[in-house]
């Protein structure tokens, strides 16, 4: 939900608004005086399943491919916490400073360099059995 992906126009768009939801229900909440409710957003990288079959993950071995066991495991931890924001893996949490510290060109060349843009570009996704398939 940081980043725009080629060929994920609409689960990217999804995804900030997820963001964009939680946000704005941490904000309410605590506009509210509510105490003893607590949100957690997990922003994760791509994760290991066959919904993402055939993607790559960055060069950099601090952007991977994530595997559910870390995340769930990662997702507990911070709910237990009640961290309002959890971005997996910790580099995530350089791309809203880059965002808002670079401008457009240059945020989309760390993209291109990242390999966050090329990433879909052998996605295949989880083959769906048809009806009458063998």
């Amino acid at each position: 939900g940081w980043v725009g992906i080629p060929r994920q126009c609409d689960y990217s768009a999804s995804k900030w608004a997820a963001n964009g939801l939680a946000e704005a229900l941490r904000m309410e909440l605590r506009h509210m005086g509510a105490t003893g409710v607590s949100t957690t957003c997990v922003c994760p990288f791509y994760i290991d399943t066959g919904m993402f079959e055939g993607v790559r993950g960055s060069w950099l071995p601090t952007l991977p491919v994530l595997k559910p066991d870390y995340v769930v495991a990662s997702m507990m931890t911070a709910i237990r916490r009640r961290t309002p924001v959890l971005n997996m893996p910790a580099m995530v949490n350089l791309t809203p400073l880059m965002r808002a510290g670079m401008p457009v060109a240059a945020f989309d060349w760390c993209c291109d360099f990242l390999g966050i843009t090329k990433s879909m570009d052998e996605f295949a996704g989880r083959s769906i059995d048809t009806p009458g398939s063998s």
